[in-house]
């Protein structure tokens, strides 16, 4: 027999046979099964296996929970809800706060933006000068667009401050009992806080709100007809005390006055 026709012989073997041939039982297959073979689960030893089931156990509770809490949070009145209201407001916000509801979907139809002017003292013996009146609405909008991570807290805090004034204070404007002097007060706080970016509110005498009210015009394929001008609500003049203040513009308050105590003979 010639070298020629051992070669030839074997090129005419089936390809199965001429793999199988001399290699040891289960080394055939493919790489991708040695490799999921590897990371099965009964491959694991016990104690893996054991935190791999308390993950998994422990994620499908969480997700029970989740969705629980989202549920009776935009679902109507119930029992349920009522009950356990604190729990699930807690748990939503701020951070998976929902703005609809379940059954009864009732979008924002109208654009509220908080507005604000201080009188600043210049000097002693001179007039207080009146700013403008500054959109700290636009502002706080203009602080989150294009922010990957906004502060929800934040761009919530205004709007919430005010609504929370709105429903303590009847038709004339009046407080009704402790937490329409609360929201007041914490409504102009939020406020001079803003206006701390802007300016020195150390020298702020007084400062005035007013909130102005826009209608979402109605989409092009509908025939309403709405009056999308702006109708604005002042509030009186509110007089700044040190309390009122940051707290950082408080300490400098404070430590002018100390110095200014020193100065005199």
């Amino acid at each position: 027999m010639q070298p020629s026709d051992t070669a030839a012989g074997a090129g005419n073997e089936p390809d199965g046979e001429r793999v199988s041939a001399g290699a040891p039982p289960g080394e055939n297959g493919p790489a991708g099964e040695e490799s999921l073979e590897s990371v099965r689960l009964g491959s694991l030893s016990l104690p893996a296996r054991s935190v791999v089931a308390v993950a998994v156990g422990g994620l499908a509770v969480y997700l029970c929970w989740h969705l629980a809490m989202v549920f009776l949070f935009v679902a109507p009145s119930n029992t349920v809800r009522e009950e356990h209201w604190e729990t699930v407001r807690g748990y939503m916000y701020p951070e998976f706060e929902q703005n609809w509801k379940l059954f009864a979907p009732n979008p924002l139809q109208r654009n509220t933006a908080v507005h604000v002017r201080a009188e600043i003292r210049e000097g002693e013996g001179q007039s207080p000068v009146t700013t403008e009146w500054i959109d700290l609405t636009a502002w706080e909008v203009e602080h989150i667009r294009h922010h990957p991570l906004p502060s929800h807290s934040n761009q919530n805090m205004l709007r919430r401050a005010w609504d929370f004034y709105d429903k303590s204070h009847n038709d004339e404007g009046e407080p009704v009992g402790m937490r329409g002097e609360v929201s007041a007060s914490y409504l102009h706080r939020i406020a001079l806080e803003r206006l701390s970016e802007r300016l020195d509110v150390t020298t702020v005498e007084r400062v005035q709100l007013r909130v102005s009210n826009t209608r979402v015009p109605a989409p092009s394929w509908r025939r309403e007809d709405f009056d999308t001008d702006p109708s604005y609500q002042e509030l009186g003049w509110w007089t700044v005390t040190s309390e009122d203040l940051p707290a950082d513009a408080r300490t400098r308050s404070r430590a002018a006055a100390d110095t200014e105590e020193e100065a005199r003979p």
